[in-house]
């Protein structure tokens, strides 16, 4: 059984899509949520909403605790007050879900200087300072008390596997995330915190921008009723991980999405090239480098001909 009662969860970006799905699925589950959210459009620009609000509404409506919380997550000064909300309120915190984001897809020919920065602004440094205040509560508790209690579940995404035609600023946001949890979950072993990645896959009003996005978020769910673009699938998966059955895992990136879940292995040596006799020259990497790529580099669109007609010869 996945039982979270009375832990602590603060989720970030919370008000909609895989946010909202988060905070509903972990107050399912019997934790108490910190909904956070900024109230912002898709481009990130200020609006007059409060989606946060609503969101806790539906909670408390269903019986369950959770108290909203509206701001920038990016702020520093923000993101202190948000990790102190959950231990003013409750006592305690043991979850931590970095959801929050926005778009901005351009070409990168056409990419400003602003919409590449404010991308990586809220998503990889609002997952830095929403996860460092976290990271040194669970450090004392840890230190105090011997052991602790702390999830760390940071969302990344599937372009990172696919490729982000148009969307450059916002893959290097997530491969930073990426990276910044597998660091974390090294850094915070001691203490018995786990950090994970999730690259979630859904139809939310963020997957509707961008490169390719239209016809994923536009199919139709097949006629049994299973919609596999449902975002309460992701936010099954990482309630898993919040949990203490998923305890055991750290460090990991997973892909999910309805009905699927993938391993993903980042950061690995596909291949090598080794001479224990010297080193390579220029003209040694024309013929070498080929062989690491197998068939063909991954990404490429085809193979020159004269790169097929060298393998042919080899």
């Amino acid at each position: 059984m996945i039982d979270l009662a009375g832990r602590v969860a603060i989720v970030t970006g919370a008000g909609r899509g895989i946010g909202r799905a988060h905070a509903h699925v972990l107050a399912g589950y019997g934790a108490h949520v910190v909904v956070n959210d900024a109230g912002v459009a898709t481009d990130g620009a200020a609006t007059e909403e409060d989606p946060a609000a609503d969101v806790v509404r539906e909670i408390t409506e269903a019986g369950n605790e959770a108290i909203a919380h509206r701001g920038d997550i990016a702020d520093a000064t923000v993101a202190d007050a948000l990790v102190a909300l959950a231990l003013d309120t409750w006592g305690r915190l043991d979850v931590v879900i970095n959801n929050a984001g926005f778009g901005r897809p351009r070409m990168v020919f056409n990419l400003s200087d602003d919409e590449f920065d404010d991308v990586i602004r809220v998503h990889l440094r609002g997952t830095f300072v929403v996860s460092r205040p976290a990271c040194q509560h669970w450090r004392a508790q840890a230190k105090a008390h011997g052991s602790t209690y702390g999830r760390l579940i940071n969302t990344a995404t599937g372009l990172l596997v696919y490729g982000g035609a148009g969307q450059s600023n916002y893959v290097a946001a997530k491969a930073g995330i990426q990276a910044f949890t597998e660091a974390v979950a090294t850094e915070m072993a001691p203490y018995g915190v786990t950090a994970n990645t999730i690259m979630p896959g859904a139809n939310t009003r963020l997957a509707q921008i961008g490169w390719r996005m239209e016809q994923s978020a536009s199919a139709a769910p097949p006629r049994d009723g299973f919609d596999p673009r449902d975002p309460r699938h992701v936010a099954e998966f990482g309630a898993y991980l919040a949990s203490p059955a998923g305890g055991w895992i750290s460090g990991q990136t997973f892909q999910v999405s309805g009905g699927r879940v993938e391993h993903i292995r980042s950061w690995d040596v596909r291949d090598a090239l080794r001479r224990a006799d010297a080193g390579f020259t220029a003209p040694d990497y024309e013929t070498e480098i080929p062989r690491l790529f197998g068939a063909a580099a991954r990404r490429a669109e085809l193979p020159p001909p004269e790169w097929k007609a060298r393998r042919k010869s080899d």
